[in-house]
């Protein structure tokens, strides 16, 4: 999956946002995007974060269409 960042900024916005999330659902939405950005494909961040390739890629491209 290859999604650059919308807005110069946003990598180290999304670290910050991960940091401070008390909601697991949340915090796991910002880590996709984040993920996402370092260049992790579709598989690795599904493992890595036990969600559904459909919730990856549902909050990679929400990202992608609409920003942070």
């Amino acid at each position: 999956m290859r999604i650059q960042e919308g807005s110069s900024g946003d990598g180290a916005a999304l670290s910050r946002l991960v940091r401070a999330e008390r909601d697991a659902q949340q915090r796991d939405r910002y880590r996709v995007v984040l993920l996402v950005l370092e260049g992790l494909e579709t598989r690795a961040i599904q493992d890595r974060l036990a969600r559904s390739r459909g919730f990856v890629q549902r909050w990679a491209y929400a990202y992608r269409d609409g920003g942070i």
